[in-house]
């Protein structure tokens, strides 16, 4: 049994290899408190040290961790990214903005008849209630 529960997404990312200029575009697949698997282009070899970006959260890094595995799928390469220890909160709360995009989209769907893919849902959920959000988080 997992230690930590994953929370699907198909959200697109970038990951960049610290060592390495560029990034590789991909897919966010799920996320949990210790990590994230995605999908990119190109292989990173297992060991490597990443900074991950999630444009549709938001612009800046959006964290950093250690490539566990990297596996082919299909055309692509499934990794699996271990973050960096210490940085418990942040994680939280990307893993807890993912599941209420996500539970959004699926809403919209029902509620609405609107079907919408990850990223329009991120951007939809942003604009409507990322202020709040923020404000819940933080306790302010």
């Amino acid at each position: 049994m997992r230690e930590f529960v994953r929370h699907p997404s198909e959200i697109h990312m970038d990951v960049k290899v610290l060592s390495e200029p560029g990034s590789r575009r991909g897919h966010l697949h799920d996320v949990s408190m210790a990590g994230l698997s995605c999908l990119v282009s190109r292989e990173i070899k297992a060991g490597s040290k990443v900074e991950f970006y999630v444009p549709s959260i938001t612009e800046e890094s959006s964290g950093r961790g250690t490539v566990m595995w990297c596996r082919p799928k299909r055309e692509k390469f499934q990794l699996g990214i271990q973050f960096y220890p210490g940085k418990d909160t942040f994680r939280a709360r990307i893993v807890e903005q993912l599941c209420q995009i996500e539970h959004y989209r699926r809403e919209v769907e029902e509620l609405e008849g609107r079907i919408i893919d990850s990223d329009e849902a991120a951007e939809e959920w942003i604009a409507r209630y990322a202020a709040d959000f923020d404000r819940l988080f933080s306790g302010e």
